[in-house]
C-alpha cells in the first residue's frame, strides 16, 4: 500500500498533471483492502486448521486425518483466496489505467521553478 501511494504521489508530480482520477484511486485502495484481508483471513484459517488436522490422533496413536484430507479440507480457504487475490488484481488493473491516463494527460516539460542555474 506504501508503494501505491508513493506512486500516487509522484507520477503527477514526474509528468506535471493532476491524477486522471481520484474515484479511481479510492476504488483501488478499497479493492486491494479487502482483497488482501480476504487472501490473509483464508490463508491464516485454512493454516490452523490444516494444523490441528495434523496433531490430530485417533485411539491408537495413529495420525486421524492424511495429508490429503487436510488439503481437500482446506478447498474453500484456496477459493476464498483467489477471489481475494481477483480483488488486487483487479485493484492493480485500475491503478495501471489510472497512471496509463494520468501519464498521457502530462507532458515532460520541467516546472519553472524547478530550473537550477548551471553554476
Amino acid at each position: 500500500m506504501i508503494t501505491f501511494g508513493s506512486m500516487y504521489h509522484l507520477v503527477p508530480r514526474i509528468w506535471n498533471t493532476q491524477m486522471f482520477s481520484l474515484r479511481l484511486i479510492n476504488v483501488h485502495f478499497w479493492l486491494a483492502t479487502i482483497g488482501v484481508l480476504l487472501y490473509i483471513t483464508a490463508m491464516w484459517i485454512s493454516g490452523i486448521m490444516q494444523g490441528l488436522m495434523w496433531r490430530a490422533f485417533d485411539d491408537f496413536g495413529n495420525l486421524q486425518y492424511s495429508f490429503v484430507e487436510s488439503v481437500a479440507a482446506a478447498q474453500p480457504f484456496y477459493v476464498m483466496r483467489a477471489v481475494g487475490g481477483a480483488f488486487f488484481l483487479t485493484g492493480m488493473l485500475i491503478m495501471c489505467y489510472n497512471m496509463f491516463k494520468t501519464i498521457r494527460q502530462g507532458s515532460t516539460a520541467p516546472h519553472a521553478d524547478l530550473n537550477i542555474a548551471a553554476a
